[in-house]
């Protein structure tokens, strides 16, 4: 190999001097290989670039469809409509970004359309609401989907929801709810969501709780308790955020995480033996409000979706109009970690855990 080359030192009997005849031969090799490195690296650097071109190029000129589970007017659509203002201004190629409204079954049928019905290119995403991967990890009937394969965008953050009276009740505290001599009314959206499996729990731990199933949205819920037409919801504080004057009219009793001052927490005022089947139900909050894309959304379309929304979350404008509709800030949970996240409560939820939740949906 290389005779021509090494043909140099023949002759020479002086170790130094056939090491410095071959010196050239090391020098040229050496050259080759960084000459060749130069190169690869070029080209690496070409095909990155050519990458970002066309990940700006995918979505230039064309429109990002999100699905939300719920009507207009209702704190799910509220966070929605949030997201949705902001968040095409941080994806490459700036797209436009319209809402579609599905409601039903408590966002069901929108997660149901998403993964029937929905193209996994990037191009349509889904904000279906908070209590639907609870129901899917269980399996109650008429669910298409495994939450598992969904693929996650990211969520604003936790929250904290709260169980609401109706002053006009004469009822402040939830041991005046227990003391209560007649039943009190809760709105409720599907058997298996939380509006109703939490206001069961309280039932089953001695409270004179009524549930009131079949509001097809969480809006039509508060216009119920706005009207007098029920004495409670168990929901979020964004709910009430467009609605100055039922703020006024209901206060809050149980919580489930602290920030009421004062104010119970939902785990200790349930019986200890619920306490398992009320993690899962209170997952919804853990989660705050979802945004997931259909199952198989290229990994390239994902990334810049999971990427353009933790820009949007700390964006000023994003977050004064989040504060606006009281979604929480400063800790959005990024889609992988969602992912993650979904894994685990699959995992975590036993025979037993299931089979409590669907006695609770029941309203056993």
């Amino acid at each position: 190999m290389y005779r021509g080359i090494a043909f140099k030192g023949q002759g020479l009997s002086n170790p130094a001097e056939k090491c410095a005849a071959r010196m050239p031969v090391a020098w040229l090799l050496i050259g080759q290989s960084m000459q060749f490195l130069r190169l690869l690296l070029l080209g690496i650097g070409i095909v990155a670039a050519g990458q970002g071109a066309l990940a700006a190029d995918f979505y230039q000129g064309k429109t990002l469809t999100v699905i939300v589970g719920y009507a207009p007017g209702g704190g799910v659509d509220t966070t929605a409509r949030a997201v949705t203002r902001h968040l095409g201004r941080f994806i490459p190629g700036n797209p436009a970004v319209t809402v579609q409204n599905m409601e039903g079954a408590a966002g069901i049928v929108s997660v149901n359309h998403l993964v029937r019905r929905v193209a996994p290119d990037g191009l349509t995403l889904g904000i279906p609401g908070r209590s639907w991967f609870v129901e899917g990890i269980v399996r109650r009937q008429g669910i298409a989907f495994d939450p598992v394969t969904l693929t996650y965008i990211g969520s604003p953050g936790a929250v904290t929801s709260a169980a609401f009276i109706r002053a006009a009740t004469g009822i402040k505290t939830f041991d005046e709810l227990k003391a209560s001599g007649k039943p009190v009314s809760f709105g409720a959206l599907g058997a298996g969501s939380h509006t109703a499996t939490v206001p069961h729990l309280l039932a089953a731990a001695g409270a004179p709780v009524r549930v009131v199933l079949g509001y097809v949205s969480t809006a039509r819920i508060l216009l119920a308790l706005e009207q007098g037409e029920v004495d409670g919801s168990f929901t979020t504080g964004d709910g009430l955020a467009n609605r100055a004057a039922l703020a006024k009219q209901v206060v809050p009793i149980v919580q489930s995480s602290v920030r009421y001052p004062g104010l119970p927490l939902l785990r200790d005022v349930v019986r200890a033996e619920h306490r398992p089947v009320l993690d899962l139900v209170m997952a919804t909050d853990t989660f705050g409000v979802p945004i997931a894309g259909p199952p198989g959304i290229p990994a390239e379309q994902t990334a810049i979706l999971r990427k353009a929304f933790l820009a949007m979350a700390q964006d000023k404008d994003y977050q004064a109009d989040a504060q606006r509709v009281e979604l929480p800030v400063g800790s959005p949970i990024e889609g992988g970690k969602l992912a993650e996240m979904m894994r685990a409560l699959a995992a975590a939820t036993t025979p037993d855990v299931i089979a409590e939740f669907q006695k609770l949906a029941a309203g056993k």
